[in-house]
């Protein structure tokens, strides 16, 4: 009988454990991941006329520390990055990253990235490859769409 009551402590435990670490995840999930329509500016000039899609995602719980931005849009820069992450307060940055879907490699700095109130979303970037090495840094501003 005692046994019994311990094999039935331990599953209950079990699950309540469980269940917490799930509801942790979507918590910590769910500020930086998902799909962004932002506008990118030099300065106060947009580049272009529109809005263009930005996918950020990551593989937690795996790598709780880093996210992945893609612009898959070819509007602005087509680039992908993994960046070192807060899931806690909503921001990402790196000193240098390789873009991972470039021909060349190329080098991709992302400063002051926030996710502001779940549903906006702030960034400065800089390239490698742009005229000038690393030379005009790029704001992209925009919201949530999913």
């Amino acid at each position: 009988m005692n046994k019994t009551i311990y094999i039935i402590l331990l599953l209950v435990a079990f699950v309540v454990v469980s269940c917490e670490r799930n509801e942790e995840k979507i918590e910590l999930t769910s500020a930086l991941n998902g799909e962004w329509e932002v506008v990118a500016y030099l300065g106060d000039t947009p580049i272009h006329d529109g809005a263009f899609p930005l996918i950020i995602s990551s593989d937690f719980p795996l790598k709780t520390d880093s996210i992945t931005i893609n612009d898959t849009s070819k509007y602005f820069w087509n680039f992908q990055v993994k960046v070192s992450a807060d899931h806690k307060s909503g921001a990402f940055e790196t000193k240098k990253s390789v873009c991972e879907h470039c021909r060349y490699g190329i080098g991709i700095k992302v400063f002051n990235g926030q996710i502001i109130d779940s549903d906006s979303i702030y960034l400065e970037i800089q390239f490698e490859d742009d005229e000038t090495p690393y030379g005009n840094t790029y704001q992209l501003k925009g919201h949530r769409i999913n």
